[in-house]
């Protein structure tokens, strides 16, 4: 009887160790996922190929493949809406089994995304800034900063350095350029200025000239709008209207594409901007990848290049260091830990999962015949939101 129990617990025993073993050779053979969740048609339709270029970029360079297990990519269009990039998410969480999603860019989708990604346990980035409000969720990688944190140190700039006293500002009427709005107003105000108008025309808005016709008379203008485009049109718009006073912005890295900057010409130059990056920061990350990205898309990156490569990379660095385990409980503490030297400078992340990061002061310039965005003309470092944990 002993003899037979023993044979019995050997086999049980032989059984389990196979059964482990095999079931952590299959997963060790199963692809990582990675979502992304772009813009390729709506408002911002062009920054979906530039932010694609940018994962695509960090994944050929480690030949999709990190800690011994490929990586499968899983592209899907947000449409600049809301509706259609939750609606992308649950498929990519439901169908294809996803525990990592790169994106979407639009703060009204962060916030219908946030508490689904935190149910279901996926580590999801923003594209370009985040808002404050979906930390409480502990999902969220929040790159370069909260939106409201970017811009409030530009604010400050605006009446210290530059000596505007009153200021209007027109953003674009979502959650993320709301955002960005309001954090320059407080920095201004905080600094000492008066915001005498703010204005928030719809996403999309073809035309601002109703908005620009009501503008009262202010030292400086300060436009938050959702893309290049947008921007474009809304600068034309001023010049047409031949005001005069002198205009700042936000995001400029991303608005300033060199698509945007040579339909704009001599109308775009002086305009100072907050910007995270710029193709012509001189550290040895950024000479690398600006040469990389070139020889992959023909063309001077933006900021959506460079902040979709460096999330990217963020991601690899956080799978590496566990090994290649992409469950949350696992990758999300590890992402945390990450410190890197990145194209836009150093990097590294509050508990909260909020990156901290640089902040630059740019502007439109003609270099060699080009119109090209600046290198910083100041900078600020280590930007952090006020209202998080110290």
């Amino acid at each position: 009887m002993k003899k037979q129990r023993y044979l019995l617990l050997v086999i049980a025993l032989m059984t389990f160790l196979s059964l482990v073993v095999t079931t952590g050779t299959i997963r060790a053979a199963e692809p990582i996922k990675i979502g992304a969740i772009l813009d390729f048609t709506g408002p911002v339709a062009d920054l979906g190929p530039k932010f694609r270029a940018g994962i695509e970029l960090a994944l050929e360079e480690v030949g999709y493949k990190v800690a011994g297990r490929d990586i499968k990519l899983i592209v899907e269009d947000g449409a600049t809406d809301v509706t259609a990039s939750l609606d992308k998410f649950k498929k990519l969480v439901e169908k294809d089994r996803i525990h990592i999603c790169v994106g979407p860019l639009m703060g009204d989708a962060h916030n219908a995304i946030a508490p689904v990604a935190a149910e279901s346990k996926v580590l999801i980035t923003t594209l370009i800034n985040g808002q404050i409000e979906n930390v409480k969720y502990k999902t969220y990688i929040i790159y370069p900063t909260t939106v409201d944190a970017q811009t409030y140190p530009f604010g400050q700039y605006a009446y210290q350095k530059l000596g505007y006293k009153s200021a209007i500002t027109i953003g674009a009427n979502y959650a993320g350029k709301i955002g960005y709005t309001n954090g320059f107003a407080k920095g201004f105000q905080d600094a000492g200025g008066t915001v005498l108008q703010q204005l928030w025309p719809p996403v999309g808005s073809p035309d601002y000239s109703p908005y620009i016709s009501t503008f009262k008379k202010a030292d400086v203008v300060m436009y938050a709008l959702e893309g290049p485009g947008p921007v474009s049109r809304f600068i034309y718009q001023y010049r047409q209207a031949g005001l005069k006073m002198p205009m700042v912005t936000i995001t400029q890295d991303g608005d300033y594409t060199p698509e945007a900057l040579k339909e704009l010409g001599d109308m775009a130059l002086g305009i100072l901007g907050e910007s995270t990056y710029s193709w012509q920061i001189n550290n040895p990350a950024n000479k690398k990848f600006v040469k990389a990205i070139k020889a992959k898309t023909g063309k001077l990156p933006s900021s959506s290049e460079q902040n979709a490569y460096t999330l990217t990379q963020v991601i690899l660095a956080g799978l590496k260091a566990t090994k290649g385990d992409d469950s949350f409980d696992k990758l999300w503490p590890a992402v945390l830990k990450v410190k890197m030297e990145t194209a836009s400078g150093p990097l590294f992340f509050t508990p909260e999962g909020v990156a901290v990061t640089d902040m630059y002061v740019t502007k439109a310039e003609k270099k060699d015949g080009e119109y090209v965005l600046s290198a910083p003309l100041y900078t600020v470092k280590e930007v952090r939101d006020w209202r998080l944990p110290k």
